[in-house]
């Protein structure tokens, strides 16, 4: 007797021990019975069970990375690379996540690449070695992933969130000419895109000059109109002044002829005294004279 009750303290300890189980944050458990689940997706915290009669995996619910080491493809046009990638991916069905790997994170990765190199395989084989080589890891990486997502959610119960796409290796010897080829592509493309931009600015500078030209073509239009009207009103002018006093629109015509005749200076004109130019002058002269002068 003096041994059961120890004895049934430390049972007491085991019972209790093996009936709590705590899951940490980042991470949540599944429950089984004899190898069949029971519950899944149990939270973070302290929790309790049937001691010796359901067992508790803890699995992360985190994104998980597993990074792949470059394998062997070959392309479309025969040339033989080395691709490597990296996959981010989550727990998504604990039941079929642990019937497929224990629970075992190695174990998953294992299954999981030989499935997306196949993939990234197919996706390579699709493609030329300059065109691969252009190509963005983004939009290779969603195809693949396209096509493996449903086969492992199945499989292993795990979603593929991303597959990245590493550096694309080619052989050296190809290296060479798939650089110059790329070369004469982008070259062809500039010069496309030059000739382009200068047919472009060829119609602009031709538009240009057509709406400068009926630009001009209208400034000479109206210029030409207001001189026409500039002219009748000075011919209006004139008329006017010439039927009030027409002697003095005769003189004053005469010296603005005179004016004008010898406004570029240095010239000479002979004329005979008794000449109409000559007599009217004389006479505009003695029309002045005769005119008093006032004394102030």
């Amino acid at each position: 007797m003096k041994y059961a009750i120890p004895i049934a303290i430390i049972l007491l300890a085991l019972l209790g021990a093996n009936s709590l189980y705590v899951v940490g944050e980042g991470h949540a458990a599944s429950l089984s019975r004899f190898g069949q689940a029971e519950a899944s997706g149990i939270g973070p915290g302290l929790h309790f069970k049937l001691p010796f009669v359901q067992d508790v995996s803890v699995y992360d619910t985190r994104e998980i990375i597993s990074q792949a080491e470059p394998g062997d493809c070959k392309t479309r046009d025969g040339h033989a690379v080395r691709v490597g990638f990296h996959v981010r991916w989550q727990i998504a069905d604990p039941a079929t996540y642990f019937s497929a790997t224990s629970g075992d994170e190695l174990q998953a990765t294992q299954q999981m690449e030989p499935v997306i190199r196949n993939a990234l395989r197919g996706e390579v084989a699709e493609n030329n070695l300059s065109a691969l080589l252009a190509a963005t890891s983004q939009g290779m990486g969603a195809r693949v992933r396209s096509d493996v997502g449903a086969e492992l959610r199945s499989k292993l119960g795990i979603d593929i969130l991303v597959v990245g796409i590493g550096r694309v290796l080619p052989p050296e010897e190809a290296l060479a000419s798939v650089y110059k080829r790329m070369t004469a592509e982008a070259q062809a493309a500039a010069g496309s895109a030059r000739a382009g931009g200068e047919a472009e600015a060829a119609a602009i500078r031709a538009q240009g000059d057509a709406d400068s030209e009926q630009v001009l073509a209208a400034a000479n239009q109206a210029a030409a109109a207001i001189r026409g009207d500039g002219d009748a009103e000075a011919a209006k002018i004139y008329a006017t002044a010439s039927a009030k006093d027409p002697q003095f629109f005769r003189y004053w015509s005469t010296l603005d002829a005179w004016r004008h005749s010898f406004s570029g200076g240095g010239a000479v004109v002979v004329l005979d005294k008794g000449s109409p130019f000559m007599q009217a002058i004389d006479a505009g002269a003695a029309s002045d004279n005769s005119t008093p002068v006032k004394q102030h």
